[in-house]
């Protein structure tokens, strides 16, 4: 045999040849790799708030979570009476002199004889406040006397002046960001804080129930801003559960995401999805997977619940958690809204 066909033979080993010049793969070797170097088991409460505040202190670095001045005045645009039970209000929550975060605020119409819980419902990917569904979930809500806001998270709604929302506006924002060092889940997850913030200055809400949810990448926003902020009572996750490892050695074997925005650069050396979800330990937590949603595998929702139960089991809190999977549109409809309306009840 020659050398040239020994070398080859060699080369196969327990791999298609070809597979050796695929950068793809080779990159999942490597999400594997530091996937294994995260802890995932605790024995105690002391051991998990350790690595929690190491978390919470590197992640913001990490993933560039820009930092906000503190709140200022918000410009209320418009006060409009919503059917017979609701106003919205169109407001400009207030980041900087050069930006404010377009939003719509559902509140009753009756005036508030005391301070009212709210809810932060962070819209998905490529969604804005105008979604119908948010609405008429934010007017469910109402009646029983929440206060809801529904912000537009960039590049989406009024945020940008790009036709293509999901395109070009999406490519300039991640692109800015990113060579300031600002991750887009990273500034979404700022933008939910800021809108928390706001919700807890009225004087119509209490500060000490206001909850936050949002599905799909909104969803995400969910899991990325409550570990970091305990100003949010409670926690809805919606159709957002996997982890960024199975997205990549598992997912991306059959299905690719649109875009990278999912994705803060660095994150795998601080954390995975199943840390953050723990991180919102002992405050209720409500997390919900859609099976006909191929971009969160099962495997990865299955690593979530194992964890997430594990530390709260060591506040003695796991009747705070509640996980489930459905078969249902990918919308805030059917048993994703009756479940998030009864968790909220429950717990805010």
């Amino acid at each position: 045999m020659s050398d040239e066909l020994l070398l080859l033979e060699e080369a196969f080993g327990a791999e298609p040849i070809g597979l050796k010049t695929n950068a793809l793969r080779w990159l999942q070797k490597q999400v594997m790799r530091q996937s294994l170097t995260l802890p995932r088991q605790f024995a105690t409460r002391a051991e998990w708030e350790d690595f929690r505040t190491r978390l919470r202190a590197d992640l913001p670095g990490v993933i560039g979570l820009p930092t906000f001045p503190p709140l200022g005045q918000s410009l209320v645009r418009a006060r409009l009476q919503v059917g017979e039970h609701a106003w919205c209000e169109r407001v400009d929550v207030a980041v900087d002199e050069e930006y404010a975060i377009p939003t719509f605020v559902f509140s009753p119409l009756a005036p508030a004889t005391a301070a009212r819980p709210a809810l932060v419902w962070n819209p998905g990917w490529p969604e804005d406040k105008w979604k119908p569904a948010y609405q008429h979930f934010a007017l469910r809500m109402v009646r029983h006397g929440f206060v809801v806001l529904i912000p537009d998270h960039a590049p989406f709604g009024e945020t940008t002046t790009q036709d293509h929302k999901t395109t070009t506006a999406m490519t300039a924002v991640m692109g800015m960001g990113q060579v300031l060092g600002i991750s887009q889940l990273a500034l979404r997850s700022a933008e939910t804080r800021r809108c928390g913030e706001y919700l807890r200055a009225r004087p119509d809400v209490d500060p000490a129930r206001v909850a936050v949810a949002g599905l799909c990448q909104g969803g995400m926003d969910t899991w990325m801003s409550a570990p970091l902020d305990d100003g949010f009572c409670a926690a809805a996750p919606l159709c957002s559960a996997s982890t960024f490892a199975v997205h990549m050695f598992e997912m991306a074997s059959y299905f690719a995401n649109g875009d990278s925005s999912p994705f803060p650069f660095g994150i795998l050396k601080v954390c995975d999805v199943e840390h953050l979800h723990a991180a919102i330990a002992p405050r209720p937590l409500l997390v919900r997977a859609n099976l006909p949603d191929q971009w969160w595998p099962v495997s990865a929702f299955a690593r979530i619940e194992a964890l997430t139960r594990q530390i709260y089991r060591l506040y003695g809190a796991e009747d705070r958690v509640d996980f489930r999977a459905e078969t249902h549109e990918h919308n805030l409809t059917g048993p994703f809204a009756d479940a998030l309306e009864r968790f909220l009840l429950k717990w805010v």
